[in-house]
């Protein structure tokens, strides 16, 4: 009985980050697994949802201000009105066959429409949703977006698509570039911060500050240092080099992210090899030069191999949020030839309006992150410590 409470109030004491959990995690993984087998289109399921002013559509429609319209003449106006024009034409609702059949086939009120548009009743702004419902029996049911299972449909256009294996060949290429250089970088930052010098501090702080400013702060700095006329081509200017327009340029803008997110990330993976470099004990180093061993041999024989866990620890995270990339490449690249996936997932959903061909794309990138980091993981296994 006493574990029975003892669980029970452990899992009522978790639960707020359960439920946490649960909506903002586990639901939208599920509904983009569901989605990638769908045509679901953001701007279909919008439509329904914008905001009108009755009144004006009407008067639009038929060609007459209310103030110009007696009530012995609303018959003509009711004789004439063609709902399913109104819908399509005026109020610009693109309707599927099922939907064009429901209107069809309902009890249309229209003198209740013509009753209410003549007492000024339609003045306020509403939704189309809402105004089909008040006129259209069943309309609830009809006006409601349901996304349309389409298969294998979505992955097939994946195959096919060029942009998508740009995407991914970019990000792929991005991963196999920045982890091992931001590790080695990381790695030397944490053995420099380990130093027992003046000032050590401050390179710490000068070291780590980057990986928590922000990114659109850092972008914005960086497009200043890569723009055509900046600091950088400045500098190579002395030396007799052209101008280089780095982020305009198919060639030089994804190297030139690559620089910039090395650069923000190594401080924040130096923190951890710098723990494990603190956790190193002093006798080994003694122990080491004891036998004459020098700082390179040190370097591989003991820094690297005691290591082992910090290193596998910062190259999956670096895998992980390279084949992620996203805030950097939209902040500063302009062509198409130099996005990567998690990009072009963004562009198909919010821009394209195609979420279900994105949830595809992010369903192929969860897989790819996924097998990646598990061959990792499975080939280089973390040393217990005791």
């Amino acid at each position: 009985m006493k574990n029975y409470k003892e669980n029970f109030y452990g899992y009522l004491f978790i639960s707020p980050v359960i439920i946490l959990l649960i909506t903002f995690m586990l639901y939208p993984i599920m509904m983009t697994f569901i989605y990638s087998f769908t045509d679901y289109n953001s701007t279909k399921n919008k439509q329904f949802e914008m905001p009108i002013i009755p009144e004006d559509s009407i008067q639009f429609y038929i060609g007459e201000f209310i103030d110009d319209i007696k009530k012995e003449n609303l018959n003509n106006y009711i004789d004439s009105f063609n709902m399913l024009d109104f819908i399509q034409n005026e109020l610009g609702i693109k309707l599927n066959d099922k939907q064009i059949k429901i209107i069809k086939n309902s009890k249309i009120n229209i003198e209740k429409l013509f009753e209410d548009f003549y007492n000024r009743e339609l003045s306020s702004q509403t939704t189309v949703k809402k105004f089909l419902n008040n006129y259209i029996n069943g309309a609830s049911s009809a006006f409601k977006y349901k996304p349309k299972f389409i298969g294998l449909d979505n992955y097939i256009q994946a195959y096919n698509d060029e942009y998508f294996w740009i995407a991914l060949g970019n990000a792929l290429l991005f991963c196999l570039i920045v982890v091992p250089i931001q590790t080695f970088l990381a790695l030397l930052l944490a053995i420099a911060s380990n130093q027992k010098i003046h000032g050590i501090n401050f390179f710490k702080a000068s070291f780590f500050i980057p990986s928590i400013t922000s990114s659109a702060a850092i972008s914005m700095i960086f497009s200043l240092i890569y723009f055509k006329a900046g600091i950088l081509n400045r500098m190579l200017g002395i030396f007799g080099i052209p101008q280089i327009d780095w982020l305009n340029n198919p060639t030089t803008a994804l190297g030139a992210i690559m620089a910039m997110n090395i650069w923000t990330t190594a401080g924040y993976f130096m923190i951890t090899y710098l723990a494990g470099l603190q956790n190193i004990p002093n006798e080994l180093y003694e122990a080491a030069k004891i036998d004459g061993a020098k700082n390179t041999t040190m370097f591989f024989k003991i820094i690297i191999p005691l290591l082992k866990n910090q290193s596998i620890y910062v190259i999956t995270i670096g895998i992980i949020s390279t084949l992620q990339v996203f805030d950097q490449i939209y902040m500063l690249i302009k062509n198409l030839r130099n996005i990567t996936l998690s990009f072009y997932i963004y562009k198909n959903a919010f821009e394209y309006g195609q979420m279900g061909y994105a949830s595809t794309l992010g369903v192929i990138l969860f897989f790819i992150v996924l097998i990646i980091t598990s061959i990792f993981k499975k080939t280089f296994k973390e040393e217990s410590v005791i």
